[in-house]
C-alpha cells in the first residue's frame, strides 16, 4: 500500500487526542521548538499535531514517503524518572508507553524513520556502555544493554499477544527535553529569538509575537474536534507545513516594533498640530497599553480591538487627520459598545489603542 494510502486509512483509527489544559502546555511548546528545528534542516515537511502520535513530521508537504514520530509525556518534580517498569508496565486501562510506540510505527513500518519518547525527565534504562542514561539528552534503543532491551521486547510482545520477532525498536530513541517546565513560554520565545537570529541575522524581529503566533497555531491544530476524511483535510486541520510557516515568519518580519508604531503616530500627531500637552497624554496612554498588551491580555482589551477595526471599515469621507479618525471611531465604539462597558477605560487610552491599531 502506497504511503498516502497508509495514511488515508489511518484517519478511520488515529490514534491522537484532542487535548486542552496546563498539561499540555509541554506538548505544544516542544513542538514549536521542533517545528523550529525542522525549518531551519528541511526544505519541505508538514509537522502534525495529535495524528498517530502527538507530534508527526513528514518529509513532504504534498508528496510524502517519510514519517518521524513523537510520543510526549511530562513527568512532575525534578527526581523523577522514566524506569523500565513505568515504560514497559499497561495501565489499568489501555497499553503502555512502549506498546503504544510499536502500534504506531507499526501503521507505517518501513516509512517511519524514527520514533521517538520525549519526556522533561530522564529515562533510566541501563546502557551497553556503561554510560549514565539519565545524563544524556538523547539514546537509541539500540544503545540498551542487550539482556534487557530483550526483556523489554518480551514484555512488549507479552502485552500485545504477538511474536517477538514482530517487536521492532529499530530507530526508537529516547529524548529529554531541556524545556525549563516553570516557565514553558519564556524558555520558547529564547528559542524563536535564536531561530531568527540564525536566519535573519541582519533584521530584528520580534521573537515573543512569532513565539505566541506559533503556539495559538499549535493549540488550535492540537484542539480541533474537526475530524478528517482526507490527507488534504488532516493537512488543514492538523497540520502546519514549510509554506504555512514562512507565511507566519514573513508576516513576523514584516510588523513594525511597538516603540516603532508609537513614536510613528506621535510624529503624525504633530504634524497634525494636535496640542503638546494632549499628545503627552496620548504617549503615556500608549506606553501603559503596550505594556498591558504584552501580557496575556484581557478580554475587555480583545473586544475593544474587534470594534475598533469593524469601524475603521465605515470611516466617514470627511475625516483627514489621523486624530479626527481615533476620536470618530472611540466614540462609535462607546455609542455601539453592546453591553460592553469600554467607560471604566480613559478616553486617552482608548484613543491611544485606536492609533496603535490603525498604524500597526
Amino acid at each position: 500500500m502506497a504511503f498516502l494510502d497508509i495514511l488515508n486509512d489511518s484517519l478511520t483509527k488515529e490514534r491522537g487526542g484532542r487535548h486542552g489544559g496546563k498539561g499540555h502546555e509541554f506538548q505544544r511548546y516542544w513542538a514549536l521548538c521542533h517545528l523550529l528545528q525542522v525549518d531551519l534542516e528541511k526544505d519541505d515537511y508538514l509537522l502534525l499535531l495529535e495524528f498517530i502520535e502527538d507530534v508527526a513530521v513528514l518529509n513532504s508537504e504534498f508528496s510524502p514517503g517519510q514519517m518521524e514520530l513523537y510520543q510526549l509525556k511530562k513527568k512532575e518534580g525534578s527526581s523523577t524518572k522514566w524506569t523500565k517498569t513505568t515504560l514497559a508496565k499497561p495501565p489499568k486501562e489501555g497499553k503502555s508507553i512502549l506498546a503504544k510506540l510499536h502500534d504506531s510505527k507499526s501503521i507505517a513500518k518501513d516509512e517511519t524513520a524514527a520514533i521517538a519518547f520525549v519526556s522533561n525527565v530522564p529515562v533510566d534504562l541501563t546502557l551497553s556502555s556503561g554510560d549514565d542514561p539519565t545524563g544524556l539528552s538523547e539514546f537509541s534503543a539500540s544503545q540498551i544493554e542487550s539482556t534487557l532491551l530483550a526483556d523489554l521486547k518480551s514484555s512488549v510482545a507479552t502485552e500485545l499477544g504477538c511474536n517477538l520477532d514482530d517487536i521492532d525498536f529499530d530507530n526508537l530513541k529516547f529524548i529529554r527535553s531541556p524545556l525549563a517546565m516553570d516557565d514553558l513560554e519564556s524558555h520558547a520565545t529564547g528559542k524563536v529569538a535564536t531561530f531568527l537570529a540564525n536566519k535573519f541575522p541582519d533584521q530584528s524581529p520580534r521573537a515573543d509575537v512569532l513565539c505566541k503566533a506559533i503556539y495559538s497555531e499549535l493549540k488550535v491544530k492540537a484542539t480541533s474536534t474537526e475530524d478528517a476524511a482526507t490527507f488534504v483535510d488532516l493537512k488543514r486541520i492538523r497540520g502546519i507545513s514549510k509554506q504555512q510557516f514562512s507565511a507566519m515568519v514573513a508576516l513576523t518580519l514584516s510588523r513594525k516594533s511597538d516603540s516603532d508604531v508609537i513614536d510613528g503616530f506621535l510624529f503624525g500627531l504633530a504634524q497634525e498640530n494636535v496640542p503638546y500637552i494632549q499628545r503627552e497624554s496620548i504617549k503615556r496612554a500608549a506606553r501603559q497599553f503596550v505594556v498591558e498588551k504584552a501580557g496575556r491580555g484581557s478580554s475587555l482589551l480583545s473586544l475593544l480591538q474587534k470594534q475598533v477595526e469593524k469601524s475603521l471599515l465605515g470611516i466617514p469621507n470627511n475625516l483627514v487627520t489621523s486624530w479626527e479618525v481615533a476620536n470618530w471611531i472611540v466614540e462609535q465604539v462607546l455609542a455601539q459598545a453592546g453591553g460592553t462597558d469600554f467607560s471604566i477605560l480613559d478616553r486617552d487610552y482608548m484613543i491611544a489603542a485606536t492609533l496603535y491599531w490603525m498604524n500597526q
